[in-house]
């Protein structure tokens, strides 16, 4: 166990309960349920103790401001409870819950918040009527001081549209971290074609004055990957390997994309983390991703770079990453030069 890799957990602390219905939601289908102060104990007390310094603990749904005033939350911003270890704590919300006593509440943790939008009012159409207060949390959060990023999902809605959603987030909120990623819902999933449109324009965006000023994650992975031979995103990692999903009920899965009963590695009330994440099951589903690549993604040649794409999506979108990097990786490969 003294040579464990690092991991990091991803807490879903009323499963799927929110209180949103986002048609290209891929987790509102599981059930909500809040986590028992039992679950919760059986999970930190093990996590906090295992032996690498670096600890990451994620909360998501479903939105897990739901639960908010609970102990996992109450626990979880008690710094002091952290000694001798460095962790990391976030949570995604779509912001819509948050008021100023949970804002000063989040600051008060040192709680990273991501925060789901989708660019201006018009491109946020697949989320119901909650822009506004969307926003209205998000300067609740920035009132409070709080750290927070932007998550946009590219959808139907704004997927032709890369410079305008870029423009907008850039220029109306205080934080300086974005993050892009593809909708894959059942009725809103955008095609490779457009993919690549996107990631091209929003590049070409973003390079003009503003790649040493705003963190764009899927950028700063690929840089990271040109500098330090790591992405710093898992979809772009060899492996499935990065963190586990642990549900309401404790219940343990490889891949927030996969829980199911089929990958269910357990239940922290009844095994270990150390066990599940040692399992051969979880062996299996971690290494399934490059032993599984199709002759197109061997022989690409940019496979040392995107490792295939995240196994729910390769070949649906490869033809869109091929575009955007023939046009963006050369001025990548000078970004990283320069660190």
């Amino acid at each position: 166990m003294c040579g464990m890799q690092p991991f990091s957990i991803l807490i879903k602390p009323v499963g799927g309960a929110c209180n949103l219905d986002c048609k290209y939601c891929f987790y509102k289908r599981h059930p909500g349920g809040l986590m028992t102060e039992k679950t919760r104990d059986h999970l930190l007390k093990e996590y906090i103790e295992l032996p690498f310094y670096l600890k990451s603990i994620a909360l998501q749904g479903g939105e897990p401001l739901l639960a908010w005033d609970t102990y996992i939350f109450n626990l979880l911003s008690e710094t002091r409870l952290f000694t001798n270890m460095a962790i990391e704590k976030s949570v995604q919300t779509n912001a819509t819950l948050v008021t100023d006593e949970i804002a000063r509440h989040l600051a008060y943790g040192n709680w990273l918040v991501g925060v789901s939008l989708d660019g201006p009012p018009e491109f946020n159409r697949f989320r119901g009527d909650s822009f506004d207060a969307t926003c209205r949390g998000i300067r609740k959060l920035e009132a409070a001081g709080v750290d927070y990023n932007l998550l946009t999902v590219v959808s139907k809605a704004n997927v032709a549209h890369p410079v305008e959603t870029y423009r907008y987030l850039r220029d109306n909120f205080s934080t300086r971290f974005h993050q892009y990623i593809e909708c894959t819902g059942p009725c809103c999933e955008i095609n490779a074609d457009e993919w690549g449109h996107f990631l091209c324009g929003l590049f070409d965006e973003w390079i003009k004055a503003d790649a040493h000023t705003i963190s764009v994650r899927l950028f700063d992975s690929i840089v990271s990957k040109l500098v330090f031979g790591r992405a710093t995103q898992c979809s772009f990692a060899r492996s499935c390997r990065q963190y586990l999903v642990v549900e309401y009920d404790g219940s343990v899965y490889p891949c927030d994309f996969h829980v199911t009963d089929e990958l269910c590695l357990g239940n922290i009330n009844e095994k270990t983390l150390v066990e599940m994440i040692e399992s051969d099951a979880y062996k299996r589903f971690a290494d399934a991703k490059m032993a599984s690549l199709p002759d197109t993604c061997r022989s690409c040649k940019y496979l040392d770079i995107c490792n295939g794409d995240c196994p729910r999506n390769r070949q649906r979108l490869c033809a869109g990453w091929r575009r955007f990097f023939d046009h963006a990786l050369p001025r990548l490969k000078e970004l990283a030069a320069e660190i």
